[in-house]
């Protein structure tokens, strides 16, 4: 008898069945599309960006771990090791897995962990936990639960904002802190420090700028570190010096002091007038310098 079917839409051809087994059965290929190259150590997942199969790191497991914190009856703190993917940790007291959640046995924020009652003297903790490695895989591959714990990031290759932005924050949490464009390039005069105004000279570094004259013009970053030599420029955001004192919405001029800003446009003969920002906040700028200047007659 010859069997004619279908599995998963992939036809069954040339099978007979004899005596109750099934001989002579091909069924065509059957290819994954996976979009990248195998990794030793690496699992097949989904994913969600590619819409289709990925090999993809899994992380690294760590088991029985026995965190860091005095056992005495009164401590209910305790830190791992590492900070684990979120929602892969199991904890253990004297062999029993805790349940986690406000209310229950423990919570977990970070790398710590807070019990609801105190273990007492001679428990065993025990804690096993995922750690992913790489960015961002979410619920369909290996990844870190945050981008934050990595302080060096890198791009693979060109990023595809896909119709969103990138959100600045215009108000740095602390002093001579910034959120924006940067870069680190070499300063070679620098005597007003964070905040200093920067125009580029003829050799490609970056000196003060200084309105008075337009070979000191234009500004075109500001220092986000003292002193001289391989520094951090801003080029475009939000800066926060708690020294300044603005006018909230007042312009920001390149000053005819040497690095310095100003909100009063110079007025000198032969003054460079360049706009190069404006104030947010009393200690808190937006800079966006406008690359032409104007010299009064």
């Amino acid at each position: 008898m010859t069997l004619n079917t279908h599995i998963r839409g992939a036809q069954i051809e040339l099978t007979t069945i004899s005596g109750g087994h099934i001989i002579d059965a091909t069924i065509p290929e059957v290819k994954l599309d996976v979009y990248n190259s195998p990794t030793d150590g690496y699992v097949l997942s989904w994913s969600d960006t590619e819409n289709k199969m990925e090999w993809s790191s899994i992380g690294t497991m760590y088991v029985n771990e026995t965190p860091t914190g005095t056992i005495n009856g009164a401590n209910t703190n305790f830190t791992l090791a590492n900070t684990p993917t979120s929602g892969t940790e199991m904890i253990y007291l004297n062999g029993l897995l805790q349940e986690p959640g406000a209310g229950n046995d423990y919570t977990i924020t970070g790398s710590g962990i807070t019990f609801t009652e105190a273990p007492e003297t001679n428990d065993i903790i025990l804690a096993s936990y995922l750690v992913q490695q790489g960015i961002g895989a979410g619920s369909s591959g290996g990844g870190m639960s945050d981008i934050v714990e990595d302080t060096t990031p890198q791009l693979g290759g060109d990023l595809d904002l896909n119709d969103h932005y990138v959100e600045l924050k215009p108000e740095p949490s602390s002093d001579d802190s910034g959120s924006g464009m940067m870069s680190t390039m070499t300063v070679d005069t620098n005597g007003t420090g964070v905040g200093s105004a920067l125009y580029m000279a003829g050799d490609g570094h970056f000196d003060e700028a200084d309105a008075s004259a337009s070979g000191t013009m234009p500004c075109t970053a500001i220092a986000l570190e003292t002193g001289t030599g391989s520094k951090k420029v801003l080029h475009y955001g939000y800066m926060r010096n708690d020294g300044w004192d603005w006018t909230a919405g007042g312009l920001l001029y390149v000053s005819t002091v040497a690095g310095a800003l100003t909100q009063t446009p110079p007025a000198g003969s032969g003054d460079q007038v360049q706009v190069v920002g404006y104030a947010t906040h009393a200690d808190r700028i937006f800079f966006s310098p406008d690359l032409s200047t104007a010299e009064v007659a």
